[in-house]
């Protein structure tokens, strides 16, 4: 990469500091403020270089962007961006989405203040040994709506809380099975995320799964979730385990199937690299998200609903979650229910992994 002074050249001097040492977390803030207009533009220009790319396939669609010389500027336009966020001493780990890593040190360990696409500010580190995986959130007062600010024992208590009528709401269930019913048959592992009382898991062994692991944070809700298995797995093909549900506790490209039913907006958009993580290549995605234009939480609720995601408000939109990203073929559509007796509606996500 090159620079071309398409963007505000950092001070030469603080260049060098930044490579030579470490950030601060209050530095780090600081630069991800400064460069906000750089990551604007670089995801504006990603998309249009991609658009171009595809209307010089062979077959492709024509686009008003240009051709051939437009994409190679494209090109270089993201060459530039990219030398302008190393040059700062941050280390862009990720492209779609984008991730940008902050050296640090934090209580005397080495770590990486983590930045992900979507993320409204820096609220998220791991050890420089454990990479993505071991992402934990950083506590920074004064700073409400992380995925962080909330604390998995109080997530946990109010999950609790909800466990013994859940199953009432047989909404749910239905979203689960409508997740499922598209996927591809004989997948190896299928992966529930956030759980709750396992319906999402329970409909994946229609597919004739070799496993399925299902996580949540609530014991109480795994244990209601359990208590069904004599009678709807008696194979013993799902495993349940309480803990959180972002980072999966599974292996890097592990996973054929990835489901998420009625849990986006307790978990964020820290959720989708996750998924990108876990999942092989090929392997299928399938979220619900609730539509921006009807979710209005509020009260003690609302507390436990990350600020991070921007709740779509139509299926273009909820599509756009997973293509934005980096999954390929996303489609959405409206899935609308009578359940606990008024009419609900969500969007349904299917999409690949590249």
């Amino acid at each position: 990469m090159h620079w071309s002074g398409g963007a505000a050249k950092p001070d030469a001097r603080r260049w060098h500091h930044r490579r030579m040492g470490l950030f601060t977390v209050a530095e780090a803030r600081d630069e991800l403020t400064r460069l906000r207009p750089v990551l604007d533009e670089l995801v504006r220009v990603r998309a249009d270089a991609a658009e171009l790319a595809a209307s010089l396939r062979p077959g492709g669609r024509a686009t008003e962007l240009g051709g051939l010389p437009e994409w190679k500027a494209a090109q270089a336009r993201l060459d530039d961006l990219m030398t302008t966020v190393q040059r700062t001493g941050a280390e862009l780990k990720g492209f779609a989405p984008l991730l940008i890593d902050f050296p640090a040190e934090l209580d005397g360990t080495d770590v990486l203040l983590c930045w992900l696409e979507g993320d409204r500010d820096l609220g998220w580190y791991h050890r420089t040994d454990l990479g993505f995986a071991g992402r934990r959130p950083l506590k920074i007062p004064g700073l409400p709506g992380y995925v962080g600010s909330v604390s998995d024992e109080s997530r946990a208590a109010f999950f609790d809380g909800t466990a013994e009528h859940y199953d009432e709401d047989t909404f749910h269930a239905s979203v689960a099975e409508a997740l499922v019913e598209p996927l591809p048959g004989a997948p190896g592992l299928v992966l529930d995320v956030a759980t709750g009382t396992g319906f999402a898991a329970y409909a994946a062994l229609q597919l004739k799964p070799a496993r399925v692991l299902a996580v949540d944070l609530s014991p109480a809700m795994l244990a209601r979730a359990e208590a069904k298995a004599p009678a709807q797995d008696p194979d013993g093909r799902i495993e349940w385990r309480v803990g959180p549900a972002v980072p999966m506790p599974v292996e890097d490209h592990s996973a054929d199937v990835v489901l998420c039913a009625s849990s986006l907006h307790f978990l964020g958009a820290v959720a989708f690299a996750d998924w990108l993580r876990v999942l092989k290549p090929g392997g299928r995605l399938a979220f619900s998200v609730v539509s921006g234009a009807r979710f209005k939480p509020s009260g003690p609720f609302a507390e436990f609903v990350p600020g991070d995601l921007s709740f779509p408000t139509g299926e273009a939109g909820a599509a756009a979650l997973a293509s934005s990203a980096g999954f390929v073929d996303a489609s959405a559509r409206t899935f609308t229910a009578d359940g606990g007796g008024r009419i609900r509606s969500v969007f349904l996500v299917h999409a690949t992994a590249p």
